[in-house]
């Protein structure tokens, strides 16, 4: 029988035990169906989803260390860091300046975590990605969100 990874198992445990209160927290809230989604039903198969995961990350964890999974080095410090600082800033400006300011400034910041892609390829990623979010979640979903809106 093969030894767990000690680490491997907390994470599973931990990922699954955020799946679990995911969906504790969606039981509060309209399921609807998958044509008509209430608001408990994202969070609900996310939590799904979350158990999953945390499962395969303890099965991971069971296999001997020269089979499991290599995945290099840690990423950088940067990397984590710029892509924290896109999240925080899409969270502090969707409300105040829309959807597509908000995408551009969160998909520019999370483009500089990685310093080999060429500034022309971070330039065009944070044109095209806002507009693709505009395109699926305005038109296509018909999602309230403003495009354009000027509050701060």
């Amino acid at each position: 029988m093969a030894q767990l990874n000690k680490i491997d198992v907390l994470a599973g445990l931990f990922v699954i035990l955020l799946g679990v209160l995911s969906i504790v927290e969606s039981l509060n809230f309209s399921m609807g169906t998958t044509r008509n989604m209430g608001p408990g039903y994202f969070p609900f198969y996310i939590g799904v989803l979350m158990i999953l995961i945390g499962i395969g990350i303890i099965l991971e964890g069971r296999k001997p260390a020269r089979y499991a999974l290599n995945f290099g080095q840690l990423p950088s410090l940067r990397g984590l860091l710029m892509i924290l600082a896109g999240v925080i800033a899409f969270a502090l400006l969707i409300e105040r300046v829309g959807l597509l300011p908000a995408t551009a400034v969160a998909v520019f910041l999370g483009s500089l975590a990685d310093d080999s892609t060429p500034m022309l390829q971070k330039i065009l990623l944070t044109i095209a990605v806002p507009l693709v979010s505009v395109l699926i979640f305005k038109l296509g979903l018909g999602m309230s969100a403003d495009i354009l809106r000027w509050r701060l």
